[in-house]
């Protein structure tokens, strides 16, 4: 069963938090029709993305992750709302390239180097966060802990493996993330660090073990405080209301003339695959509301 499982250990001094994703990354699997190198790359910041929003502390707070690139899977969107509920799709959903081997993906290829990690945190306020950093190797754990050091402050040892089987689903999934607190003194950080090196094949740890036995196992003999477990969830927000916005944004002219070349317009939700068919009635009913509300 996935789930988000955090502690704090060293009396505070340390933030760690593992997290389990083998559902979740089914579910988007099932929903888009990966292919596996889609499959693990999509996987992995899905997985980033529900840690990231479990960390969120207003219900109404939400974010989105963006991975633009110039490999051969394009840009990976991810979004999510407090409480861990996420819902993402990758450009090039097809795309392939020959596999490492043990499950693993040729995500340097398919991703690269070149390209940069965009989050943004609608908090409530006026404006909302904007953190971007550079692709450092293109496998997105490296470019991730460098995306919390540098945009966040907050350095970061992480560990991140989604693992596909040779039918195309996903075998285990998951992470760990260790983020050491200010004023965390070198004995402690060398402490944590030999227990980060440990982690190098968290997906197989993860077909056997629960996140909480994650912490207990490697943690537990440590001061520790544990938080409550979250499970994360494959969660779209598209609705047919939502969707009519779409004809709008095509523009009265357009909107009429696909209408006459199709018959109606078919709208598809990234997130989901869900499609939403209009009919000319339909149209004359978004456009005849727009009009009233402006």
């Amino acid at each position: 069963m996935d789930g988000i499982a955090k502690a704090l250990v060293f009396d505070g001094l340390v933030k760690v938090v593992a997290f389990k994703t083998t559902d979740l990354v089914n579910e988007a699997i099932g929903l888009h029709g990966l292919s596996p190198l889609a499959a693990e790359a999509l996987g992995k910041v899905l997985s980033v993305a529900a840690y990231m929003s479990n960390e969120l502390k207003g219900d109404k707070e939400k974010l989105s992750v963006q991975v633009t690139n110039k490999g051969s899977l394009g840009s990976i969107i991810v979004a999510a709302d407090a409480g861990a509920k996420v819902r993402g799709y990758v450009e090039h959903k097809d795309a392939t390239l020959p596999p490492l081997g043990n499950g693993k993906q040729d995500l340097f290829k398919g991703i690269g180097s070149e390209g940069f990690i965009t989050v943004i945190k609608d908090l409530g306020l006026k404006d909302p966060y904007v953190g971007r950093t550079e692709l450092v190797r293109g496998n997105l754990e490296e470019d991730f802990a460098w995306y919390f050091t540098r945009s966040e402050g907050a350095p970061t040892a992480l560990a991140l493996e989604v693992m596909i089987g040779e039918d195309g689903k996903c075998a285990s999934a998951g992470g760990v993330l260790v983020q050491p607190m200010p004023g965390c003194p070198e004995h402690v950080l060398v402490i944590v660090e030999d227990i980060v090196s440990q982690f190098a094949h968290i997906g197989e740890v993860y077909k056997e073990k629960s996140p909480s036995d994650v912490l207990q196992d490697y943690f537990g003999h440590f001061k520790i405080e544990y938080f409550p477990v979250v499970t994360p969830v494959y969660r779209c927000k598209c609705s047919r209301e939502q969707m009519s916005n779409a004809v709008i944004s095509l523009g009265r002219a357009d909107s009429v003339n696909l209408l006459m070349e199709r018959g109606e317009i078919e709208v598809l939700c990234h997130f989901c695959g869900r499609k939403y068919v209009f009919t000319k009635q339909d149209v004359i009913d978004i456009w005849r509301k727009y009009d009233h509300k402006v």
